[in-house]
């Protein structure tokens, strides 16, 4: 049936209650497909939209990696947490779009998305949008709510209990090996096919009682005793206490019951059939109990020992209290213990949001009972969350309330400490976020103060909020790399790749951009996801945009920015220092529609201080650089003039002191980098000043000094390859460097370049050989049915390519493609 299924529909969905055996019989179908299957298993906190499209893209790029087949190659090529998800769309189908047969993708537990299964980038890929991919959803009934629409338009691709239900033939092929001792009729009829029953009647050898008709506590005395009461000793004991734990590691199975040996026992009760699926995973073999047999083992032993039952769940929360402060949190309110769930989120809170998680470390702490959910601790955790999923006034307000909670009780314990941390994600003055900082660092500086696991969040939330207070390069990347290389160690591979991220465009900000590229080579097939991968999302492209500029590869850099634009991200974040990167590089290639069209993006930046970024100066900094591209010269001199003074912003001073001497005003482009002299560690900002004394001294005919500056200014470009402060000077600049030439300089090759002007490299390049056969369709009056009759391809192909190509092009339309690039 899943082979018919996929076969004529996007989507199949398999949709029984629990004991039918959905996800073995969709286990053992992919295990027909080798190679050709990939595979998600959604968790208890998986109801983000965003999430759950990153989530498919990761099952899709495993797949890829394992199988090495080239034809999924192209899969491992884009981020999709670093793209919105309608760009994600368009990168995945044309990732797609060429491979040999359709893939597949099992989404399991699908029903605990909830509403948010069919939305975001998900949503699209069920809705059949692309070709080359099959998807089958496996879940409760909660997933045809979800799907109801496409479960009425395609009630023919519906798997449901009645079809997973064993037959009669089943019961006896059964009955038959296992030389049971009833006729397949009365165990039919006893249990109605439902199949956790048939095979609990299997194992026990012992007559069902009417299970498929009875009260939930007749299964339950039947599992008890017939069941697990059958199992040899150490493996009934070994079940019944690991068997409250649905997901299990062999090291998790071990904290539970003390038994250094439960790998093997694990592994033998998968091979005794005991309702024990087993997963492999990059980290090794991940177990998982039917949910079925879990819950009516946990009901036995509360029943029989709460007690036991209590230690068992205690051992697991101490056991993930490291490694998943959110699953442990959820045992310890099993085991009845609120105080120890708050206080393992208390302590594990901060790599919870800025990891994957803010959405349901929220969602959790909302569903604390009173007293627990008034915490003033809790609701500043709360406010965090919210600011990262990007509600920032409810953050205020629920900052606001933890305040007034706090000042009505007397000192409580950890609230000081944690409050300056949420003020890194909640201030926007930068003389306040500069405290922050500091009262954090003291934090972190502390001996012993501070687990792995939270030293690594700690110092990249510091080196995020250095990132926007933007006064110490230095510090910022050692940040950056360090929370890196701390989270590699505790484990926490997502926080550490975003850690890199966000160290490629420190050091780009700072000018090394053969690090730069060093860094950005390690995140080629990584992805990430997240709620704060919106929040701060694109850091890796628009370090690509940066150094790109830098190196006065403005194509390049205008096709970075926009990636870094449409990453999903918050224009309070990297998208916004994008879109003034855009500005910059339109504007030193002079190609006006790319102006155009960066004037636009420009609009969407703020125009006040948030988070510790002057947006205001961004704004201002790209429209002067637009204007001058446009020949409007006054207009982007007054924009000089506004920030002449300027001691804070080195990037921007660079740019506008750039202007002022194209314009004749070498002393005041040379007085302007000299205010930002505690920047000269960032090598564009000290090259540019060199160059800026250079053209004063050489203006005074003092050409000796003026060629020692030339070379020192060489010497620190040539190894970084910056070009842009070579290229980008005015009519003086251009002939001292032309005069240095001729003075036997060893950076003769480096400099020739930069003077020598880029050959023409627009974005028509970057289209593939396919690409630009649709495009030369798209030029016709041809339908877009027509384009696919004359290309013997599907329309929805045709669709891919177009998209692919409107990306490329940076435009929204047909017409505007043709009219801009014809």
């Amino acid at each position: 049936m899943l082979d018919a299924m996929s076969a004529s529909h996007p989507t199949t969905m398999v949709i029984a209650p629990s004991g039918y055996g959905k996800t073995s019989a969709v286990a053992e179908w992919a295990a027909t497909h080798d190679g050709n299957v990939a595979w998600l298993t959604l968790g208890p906190f998986d109801a983000d939209g965003r999430n759950l499209g990153a989530s498919a893209v990761l099952a899709l790029q495993a797949l890829a990696r394992s199988t090495a087949r080239r034809d999924l190659a192209r899969l491992l090529t884009f981020d999709a947490a670093e793209l919105a998800p309608a760009a994600s769309f368009d990168m995945l189908t044309e990732a797609l779009v060429d491979v040999d047969e359709p893939i597949r993708l099992v989404i399991d537990d699908a029903h605990r998305a909830e509403d948010e299964l069919g939305e975001g980038l998900l949503g699209a890929l069920l809705e059949g949008a692309c070709d080359a991919l099959r998807i089958v959803v496996v879940g409760t009934s909660y997933v045809e709510i979800a799907l109801s629409r496409l479960v009425l338009q395609s009630p023919d691709a519906v798997i449901r209990a009645r079809d997973l239900a064993f037959d009669m033939g089943e019961v006896e092929g059964l009955r038959a090996e296992q030389r049971h001792p009833f006729t397949a009729e009365a165990i039919l009829e006893q249990t109605g096919g439902w199949p956790i029953a048939v095979r609990a009647v299997q194992l026990a050898k012992a007559r069902p009682d009417d299970i498929a008709h009875s009260q939930d506590s007749v299964l339950r005395r039947y599992i008890d005793v017939h069941v697990l009461g059958g199992l040899p000793d150490d493996i009934e004991l070994f079940v019944r206490s690991t068997a409250l734990c649905s997901t299990l590691t062999p090291e998790l199975a071990a904290s539970i019951t003390g038994e250094p040996d439960a790998g093997r026992l694990l592994e033998r009760c998968v091979q005794m059939g005991l309702f024990l699926d087993r997963f492999e995973t990059g980290t090794g073999p991940l177990y998982r109990w039917h949910d079925v047999l879990s819950h009516q083992c946990e009901r036995i032993l509360e029943q029989r020992d709460p007690e036991r039952r209590r230690e068992i769940l205690r051992a697991a929360a101490t056991h993930l209290s490291a490694e998943d402060p959110l699953a442990a949190a959820r045992y310890w309110i099993r085991a009845g213990d609120t105080d120890a769930a708050v206080q393992t989120i208390l302590a594990g809170w901060t790599r919870l949001v800025v990891g994957s998680e803010a959405g349901s470390l929220d969602r959790w702490c909302a569903s604390l009972p009173l007293p627990h959910a008034d915490d003033p601790r809790i609701l500043m955790i709360r406010a965090c969350a919210q600011d990262v999923i990007g509600h920032h006034d409810v953050a205020m307000m629920l900052a606001v309330r933890a305040d007034a909670r706090a000042a009505e009780q007397d000192a409580i314990p950890g609230f000081e400490d944690l409050r300056a941390r949420a003020r890194l994600f909640l201030l926007d003055e930068r003389t306040e976020l500069a405290s922050a900082i500091a009262a954090v660092r003291l934090q972190l500086e502390s001996p012993g103060g501070v687990v792995l696991g939270d030293r690594a969040a700690l110092q990249y939330l510091l080196g995020w909020s250095e990132l926007r207070h933007r006064t110490s390069p230095g510090l910022m990347v050692q940040y950056f790399a360090t929370a890196a290389s701390d989270a590699t160690a505790a484990g926490d591979h997502t926080l550490a790749r975003r850690a890199l991220g966000h160290l490629a465009h420190a050091l780009s900000w700072a000018g090394r951009l053969r690090e730069t590229d060093d860094v950005l080579a390690q995140r080629l097939e990584l992805i990430d996801e997240g709620s704060w991968a919106s929040y701060a999302g694109g850091s890796a492209a628009t370090a690509a945009a940066f150094a790109a500029y830098w190196r006065d590869d403005q194509p390049q850099a205008i096709a970075a920015a926009q990636r870094a634009i449409r990453s999903g991200g918050a224009a309070i974040s990297f998208p916004g220092a994008a879109r003034m990167l855009y500005a910059f590089a339109a504007a030193a290639s002079r190609d006006s529609a790319a102006c155009q069209r960066a004037a636009r993006e420009v609009q969407g930046l703020p125009t006040e201080t948030l988070q510790g970024v002057e947006w205001q100066a961004f704004r201002h900094a790209s429209f002067a650089a637009l204007n001058e591209a446009a020949g409007r010269r006054e207009p982007a001199l007054k924009i000089v003039a506004l920030y002449e003074n300027a001691t804070n912003l080195p990037l921007i001073t660079v740019v506008l002191a750039g202007i002022a001497s194209r314009s004749g005003n070498s002393r005041q482009a040379l007085q302007m980098l000299r205010r930002i002299e505690p920047f000269e560690s960032i090598s564009y900002v000290r090259v540019s000043r060199l160059l800026a004394e250079a053209v004063v001294v050489w203006r005074e005919d003092r050409r000796a000094q003026a060629r020692g500056l030339v070379e020192q200014a060489l010497e620190i470009a040539a190894p970084e390859d910056l070009r842009r402060p070579f290229a980008a000077g005015g009519l003086d600049a251009r002939q001292m460097l032309a005069e240095h030439l001729a003075w036997d300089t060893p950076y003769e090759a480096f400099l020739t370049a930069c003077l020598t002007p880029r050959e023409a490299d627009g974005p028509l390049q970057s289209l593939s050989d396919r690409e630009r056969e649709v495009f030369s369709n798209l030029r016709s009056t041809r339908t877009m049915q027509e384009i696919a009759d004359a290309m013997g391809v599907s329309i929805n192909t045709v669709k891919t390519h177009q998209r692919a190509i409107y990306r490329k092009l940076g435009v929204a339309s047909r017409r505007e493609a043709v009219r801009l690039y014809a």
